[in-house]
C-alpha cells in the first residue's frame, strides 16, 4: 500500500470575521470563538450549499442546532444576531 501524499496547507488556519475567530478543525467543521477564546458555535458543511450552525447545550450535554444556511458567510453573519 503506498504512503499517503501530504500537501501543504495553502489557506489561513484562523480567520477573523465579524468580530469572531474561525478555526477550521476538519474538512467540514469550523469552531467559532470570541477573541478571548470563548467558544460561540460550531459550523458544519452538510453539502455544497448547506451549512449548519450549532452550539453546545450545557444542561443537556448535546449540540443544539441554531440554523441552516446556504453559505459560510451567511452563517457567520447570522451569529451576530443570535
Amino acid at each position: 500500500m503506498p504512503a499517503p501524499t501530504l500537501l501543504p496547507r495553502t489557506d489561513a488556519l484562523v480567520q477573523e470575521r465579524a468580530g469572531f475567530r474561525i478555526r477550521q478543525l476538519t474538512e467540514t467543521r469550523w469552531r467559532i470563538t470570541l477573541p478571548n477564546g470563548a467558544i460561540v458555535a460550531y459550523l458544519d458543511q452538510a453539502g455544497d450549499t448547506c451549512w449548519t450552525l450549532s452550539r453546545m447545550s450545557a444542561n443537556r450535554r448535546t449540540f443544539a442546532q441554531l440554523g441552516m444556511f446556504s453559505s459560510f458567510d451567511e452563517a457567520v453573519d447570522a451569529l451576530r444576531y443570535l
